[in-house]
């Protein structure tokens, strides 16, 4: 009776010890890497892959895709080299498709590369956009999605859905809001000369105006256009006051200041007209100050006066609610609406990436490079808390009762400190933090 027990023990010994073999050494190959499906641990993924034997081999690379046409990233560095054959990704981008393959690199010809494999969150949605700016509109909640090479998208926050989209066939600089003859209206600085004036909930073209060279920047206010454009330069050297203020009843040109050409500037809040000019084409980027009447004639204008000494970025730059001071940089330097530098934010080993402040002008909100959003008080500069984000925060905005709006990148961008230097997403993700 003993004997009828026996072969099935023996089997089941079998298939441990084969079990045993496979956790004491991965599969090995000379021409091939076989990797396996990514395993989940905690918010990490494990990869393990058979090792390639072969006396050409000299270390492995680990790439990652967030979509099957994506480049790939990189994630080992390349010193110290990689020998072993598994390697944990501790920084999984919150995306719905993440693949990864692994590539065998030999002292001489290709390198052998594996299959890939993938791990999928359908639950995840995001936007295939690469935005170099957002804009929000509070009252309606919607979001305007602007990308450099020309398509205009708009999400609605209600329905979680682009509701519309548009293809300017242009390079666009940073667009501005108005209302013209009881319609709201969006304006929109291209690189042929032009500005588009669009019906701001259709998106559907109204009017154009001619600012004769290309446009970077435009902002609206008192039925006035201010314009900041590439003027060229007269036969002394000296540029044609390439800040031009357009009417936007009579599409005419009612005046012209400034001397720096394409670059991006905002209204002080409780001012007729007055600006800040942050330079988008010089390094170190300049600063200055302009003054208008309530009819575009200039009355005031003077420059910055560090050139360079402290960080200045023309993509991360916020004026406070009262019109008072500006916050810039990933190191969230602040100056005076006098262009006087005053502090920075107590960050630490913090890169910020966006800023924002709440309605009643008494905190701001700063998004970081490492999935945080971070509350400082306006009086002091004092730490008061943290939001954490799946995403890495690429613009945020204040959203009233519903918390902070969080506008993320799948993957990191990057900014630099003293220049307009910051990269765009190509997948973004809707994030509403409370």
């Amino acid at each position: 009776m003993r004997q009828l027990y026996l072969f099935p023990f023996l089997a089941l010994l079998a298939v441990l010890s084969s079990c045993k073999k496979e956790e004491d050494g991965p599969q090995v190959f000379s021409d091939k890497i076989v990797l396996r499906d990514p395993e989940l641990r905690a918010d990490s993924l494990a990869l393990t892959w058979s090792q390639l034997d072969n006396t050409a081999f000299q270390e492995y690379t680990v790439l990652r895709r967030i979509s099957p046409t994506d480049q790939g990233q990189i994630l080992n560095p390349y010193y110290p080299a990689l020998k072993a054959t598994r390697f944990i990704d501790k920084d999984v981008p919150y995306a719905p498709y993440v693949e990864y393959e692994v590539q065998g690199r030999l002292s001489a010809g290709q390198p052998i590369i594996s299959n890939r494999v993938s791990y999928q969150r359908p639950e995840i949605k995001t936007l295939n956009l690469r935005p170099f700016d957002v804009q929000f509109d509070r009252q309606r909640r919607q979001l305007y999605f602007f990308d450099k090479t020309g398509v205009i998208s708009l999400y609605d926050l209600a329905t979680k859905q682009l509701s519309r989209s548009l293809s300017t066939a242009a390079t666009i600089g940073y667009c501005d809001f108005g209302t013209y003859q009881g319609v709201g209206e969006l304006y929109v600085p291209r690189n042929d000369g032009w500005v588009f004036v669009y019906n701001a909930q259709t998106l559907e073209k109204i009017d154009q105006i001619n600012v004769g060279s290309a446009a970077s920047c435009v902002v609206a206010n008192n039925g006035l256009l201010f314009v900041s454009t590439a003027s060229t330069t007269s036969s002394y050297g000296y540029y044609y006051r390439p800040l031009r203020v357009y009417s936007r009843a009579g599409k005419n040109l009612i005046a012209e200041a400034g001397s720096e050409t394409s670059s991006r500037f905002k209204r002080v809040p409780n001012t007729t007209t007055d600006l800040i000019e942050l330079t988008l084409n010089s390094s170190p980027v300049d600063q200055h100050y302009y003054g208008f009447t309530a009819g575009g004639t200039p009355t005031a204008n003077f420059a910055d006066r560090y050139h360079g000494d402290y960080p200045i970025d023309a993509s991360l730059f916020e004026i406070f609610p009262n019109g008072s001071k500006y916050i810039t940089s990933t190191a969230g330097a602040i100056f005076t609406k006098d262009l006087v530098y005053e502090a920075s934010l107590p960050k630490g080993n913090l890169t910020f990436t966006s800023f924002d402040f709440d309605a009643a002008g008494q905190a701001i909100y700063a998004g970081t490079a490492t999935k945080s959003v971070e509350v400082y008080a306006t009086n002091g500069y004092t730490h008061q808390r943290s939001f954490k984000t799946k995403g890495y925060p690429y613009r945020i905005f204040q959203d009233g009762s519903n918390g902070v709006l969080c506008v993320s990148s799948v993957t990191p961008v990057s900014s630099s400190s003293y220049s307009y230097g910051t990269s765009t997403p190509t997948q973004v993700v809707i994030e509403q933090l409370r």
